[in-house]
């Protein structure tokens, strides 16, 4: 068997994923005006005989793009690989998930990104095309962090490469919508700038976090109060998007204002008993789950840089440790709880009715499993509990770990 250090075989990258590669060098050095895709800018720029002359450079390695090639090792790096500090909490992964991630990276590079304006999940069936679609798109998320998780293991130019690829693809092509269940998986954009945006070009980074400044003003701009969807878990997800974006930004005062909003969610979605106000609408331990997750996870994002949400209590003692409290003994399997019996959402039923699993039948401690692993990170009370539940998969825990 292998050990972790032993060389792995690098699959060849298809012929279009190399020449999808040089395109975007050209386009990137030499392009002033931004298009959605690159094969029609440039197409546009380019005769056809440098069209060809650019393929056939990169597929015989003579070109730009070669391998070992200076113009191919600045082509996405800012900085020499020796100048950004390896993150040793995924360099010193044990060596059957180091190879798991990294057989998700080679995946990725694999495909090339999809990008689509729109990502819709919200309020759909999953048996529906345009659901499935959508969750082919969110792929395309999921590989922005597995690839620049796999740079901050081996900095190897190909992660770093395949991570700018799908990056500038979905910033050239995605607009905000304002949906926090549809974009709460952007925070893979943002946990993956935190582990590789110091490698990327000044402008592709700079473009990034210029999103995530875009992401922190639309979320933290204020609902209505009358609207449920004030304090339910869809603020919570708001709040998610907010802190991590108003991070990435940089600029403290909208830092200010999300943590301003994170706080106001504590009060308003937690109850002083414990439970979320998702539970008395949903009837569902489903959604006491869905609404702190995402509180954990913008303190969790915060929390390295000396920004602790986690400790944050409301006016009449509501806090993320005592919905915790509330939950642990679902979470243990101690009690149990009939899933959306008197849910005041209809959608719940159709889900339901339709076989989605979970929308019936007894909670399953294994969701909250996520929850108590990123509680257990700022918290050492919740080691136990996160370990009975098992550690979440690797390409989902490792953006958490580079910080």
């Amino acid at each position: 068997m292998a050990s972790e250090n032993s060389p792995q075989p690098v699959p060849p990258e298809p012929c279009v994923h190399v020449y999808t590669k040089c395109v975007l060098f050209v386009l990137r050095h030499d392009c002033a005006v931004r298009r959605s895709r690159c094969l029609d800018a440039a197409s546009s720029l380019l005769k056809p005989w440098a069209l060809l002359a650019l393929l056939m450079s990169c597929v015989l390695g003579t070109g730009v793009c070669a391998s070992g090639g200076k113009a191919n090792a600045e082509s996405f790096a800012a900085l020499p690989a020796s100048e950004v500090v390896a993150n040793t909490s995924l360099v010193s992964l044990p060596t059957d998930e180091r190879a798991s991630l990294l057989r998700a990276a080679a995946a990725a590079l694999q495909r090339n990104p999809d990008p689509l304006p729109v990502v819709h999940v919200e309020g759909t069936l999953p048996t529906l095309p345009s659901y499935q679609k959508a969750l082919q798109a969110r792929q395309d998320w999921g590989a922005i962090a597995v690839l620049a998780n796999a740079y901050a293991i081996n900095r190897e130019p190909r992660h770093l490469d395949g991570y700018a690829l799908y990056l500038a693809a979905w910033l050239d092509v995605y607009r905000i919508s304002g949906n926090p269940i549809d974009e709460t998986a952007l925070g893979d954009w943002l946990l993956a700038y935190r582990s590789a945006g110091a490698a990327l070009p000044p402008a592709l980074a700079q473009r990034m976090r210029q999103f995530g400044c875009d992401l922190a003003v639309r979320y933290t701009q204020a609902q209505p109060p009358s609207r449920k969807t004030s304090t339910n878990n869809w603020q919570s997800h708001r709040v998610k998007l907010a802190v991590m974006g108003a991070h990435v930004c940089g600029q403290p005062a909208l830092i200010a204002a999300a943590e301003v909003a994170f706080a106001r969610q504590i009060q308003d979605n937690l109850v002083p008993s414990g439970e979320s106000v998702d539970f008395a609408e949903r009837d569902a331990i489903h959604y006491v789950v869905y609404s702190v997750e995402p509180l954990l996870e913008a303190a969790l994002f915060a929390h390295p840089q000396g920004h602790v949400l986690f400790a944050t209590t409301g006016a009449t003692g509501q806090s993320i440790s005592r919905t915790l409290d509330w939950l642990a003994p679902y979470a243990r399997g101690d009690r149990s709880h009939e899933e959306f019996v008197h849910s005041q959402v209809r959608f719940d039923a159709q889900r339901a009715a339709a076989g989605v699993p979970g929308f019936a039948g007894p909670f399953l401690p294994k969701k909250a499993q996520f929850v108590y692993w990123l509680a257990a990170q700022m918290d050492p009370k919740w080691h136990e509990l996160s370990e009975k539940l098992g550690r979440p998969p690797i390409t989902r825990r490792a953006s958490w770990l580079a910080r």
